[in-house]
């Protein structure tokens, strides 16, 4: 059931990472949730149906960094890419976003470079 899913994702390979954008920008969610629909339904399912305990897990995923006080914003940030991932943020960049937007994107879409880049037009219409 929901639990399951929950569960699932608090052990999803990328939930740290989804939980660290959003702490660092909530309004993101919003965007992050229909390109994360497309990739992972019954993640988003989840998430829509149990918002008090997914936002619960994103703090409790925090907790553990979140006690450093000021000085962890900036690690927080620093997320591992390969060759190849950096090149698709500096492409995204290249469109005219920044480069901290773009990562934020590529990273909410999965990686998924078409996905970022549709991502981070819509941003700009709003």
């Amino acid at each position: 059931g929901m639990a399951a899913s929950l569960e699932e994702l608090r052990n999803h390979p990328r939930f740290n990472e989804l939980a660290a954008v959003v702490a660092e920008n909530p309004a993101l969610l919003e965007q992050i949730l229909p390109a994360l629909a497309t990739t992972h339904p019954d993640l988003v399912q989840a998430i829509t149906e149990n918002p008090e305990e997914f936002l619960y897990m994103l703090q409790d995923s925090l907790g553990e960094e979140g006690d450093e006080g000021e000085e962890g914003e900036e690690e927080m940030m620093q997320i591992e890419l390969s060759e190849a991932e950096e090149a698709a943020v500096q492409r995204l960049a290249g469109l005219g976003f920044e480069p901290d937007r773009a990562l934020e994107a590529y990273l909410a879409c999965d990686k998924n470079e078409e996905l970022a880049a549709n991502y981070l037009f819509e941003m700009m219409e709003d």
